[in-house]
């Protein structure tokens, strides 16, 4: 990794802060929760395979076992900031009484979990970001916030990951709703038709809505909703366009509307966002 720092917690809880990331092989019993700050455009190499990771947006987690070979490729001329905090099976074990994650973190089985990041994961890799920064969390503070993340990943991985397996859901629904998921992702700035959607994937109206909202703990128009101010952040992150641009490219026509739904999951209105964007450009 270029231009990085790192800080080093016991027990084998690492973060490595920095603008690049080269891909290193992990010692055998670790793994890593990777996060890309400001590129939403890095794809990732598994078993061969590049997968695109844009249509997830800005924040999206990577967290994966030492075999599973993972290459991480970045755009050239591009700024990059990235975190990568690494763990082994010793660490969780000391922090959370939670059988079913350690029989996840099996060394013997390699894995790979791909995950939107949740407004609270959010602000936890913000806050690691700003580790180094003058103004920055402390030593402690930081300390607290990798734990936070550490569980909140696990969670989601394998406590709730094997709440929806136990569900009772065929993998073919399942494989369906995620399709579903994508395509909320990658066609953002349109309006969402419920029927056309449910025709796409080959799914009944009424059982997709119900099992999306079962999976993914919110409807579909909520999560296009998401999917929308996501894809506004990341314009507004260029520096290119006005904040009535950016409303009109994700499908708003109204920016009063647009204003009021950035609001709700970045706690700052869009104009304000991108004044402090343009701020720290300069």
């Amino acid at each position: 990794m270029k231009n990085s720092k790192e800080l080093y917690f016991p027990p084998g809880l690492n973060l490595y802060v920095g603008d690049h990331h080269n891909y290193e092989p992990l010692q055998s019993h670790t793994f890593c929760i990777f996060a890309s700050i400001v590129s939403n455009k890095i794809t990732i190499k598994n078993n061969g395979e590049w997968v695109s990771v844009n249509r997830h947006g800005p924040n999206t987690l990577l967290f994966y076992s030492s075999g599973s070979a993972v290459e991480i490729a970045f755009p050239e001329k591009e700024p990059i900031k990235t975190i990568t905090i690494t763990f082994t099976r010793d660490t969780v074990r000391a922090i959370i009484d939670q059988p079913d994650v350690l029989n996840g973190l099996d060394t013997g089985l390699p894995f790979l979990y791909l995950d939107e990041t949740v407004p609270e994961a959010e602000r936890y890799i913000h806050k690691l970001a700003a580790v180094f920064d003058q103004d920055g969390p402390s030593r402690f503070e930081t300390y607290i916030t990798l734990l936070h993340l550490l569980k909140l990943t696990l969670y989601r991985t394998f406590v709730i990951k094997e709440r929806y397996n136990s569900s009772g859901l065929l993998k073919e629904d399942v494989e369906k709703l995620y399709a579903i998921r994508k395509i909320l992702m990658e066609n953002s700035h349109l309006t969402i038709k419920i029927a056309a959607l449910s025709k796409e994937v080959g799914m009944g109206q009424s059982k997709m809505v119900k099992l999306f909202k079962q999976v993914f703990n919110r409807t579909i128009y909520q999560f296009a909703q998401k999917a929308k101010v996501i894809k506004a952040k990341d314009l507004l992150n260029s520096g290119k366009y006005t904040v009535s641009e950016v409303g009109y490219m994700v499908g708003y026509s109204n920016m009063t509307h647009f204003a009021k739904a950035f609001k709700k999951y970045y706690k700052v209105n869009p104009g304000e966002y991108l004044k402090n964007v343009l701020a720290n450009k300069i």
